[in-house]
């Protein structure tokens, strides 16, 4: 499974279980966050834009930035802490994001078998038709 299907299948899981959480939380949390992202922002911004003001970069935490992040242990322990099963409809979803365009990846639609039709015409008639056509 790619990683996009994956983090497409966790967001839908964590939309279903973001109603639950937000009726425990204060609303009023996020406001301090916002301000200090705004002014961090305009101290980078005003930093930005003086050449003696630029900080230089330090190696190794671009590296850290860089660096391939395993999250499979966070995910799964995500997944599994879940205390309810995820509904029917939700996972339906899931696997039809999942599935492919390609035939094989569809499901098999049921053909109804129809009955073998028979002949109006009886072997009387057959035997008149090669005795007027023929004329044997």
């Amino acid at each position: 499974m790619s990683a996009s299907l994956l983090r497409r299948g966790l967001e839908l899981l964590a939309a279903s279980e973001a109603p639950r959480a937000a009726a425990g939380q204060a609303q009023a949390s996020g406001a301090p966050d916002k301000r200090a992202r705004k002014a961090k922002a305009a101290r980078t911004q005003r930093l930005r834009n003086s050449a003696k003001g630029k900080a230089p970069k330090s190696a190794l935490a671009e590296y850290r930035k860089r660096e391939c992040q395993d999250h499979l242990r966070a995910n799964l322990k995500f997944m599994t802490s879940a205390r309810s099963p995820v509904a029917e409809s939700m996972s339906q979803q899931i696997l039809r994001q999942n599935r492919g365009r390609k035939a094989c990846d569809r499901p098999v639609a049921k053909t109804k078998k129809k009955k073998a039709e028979g002949t109006v015409f009886t072997e009387e008639d057959f035997q008149r038709f090669q005795q007027e056509y023929f004329g044997s």
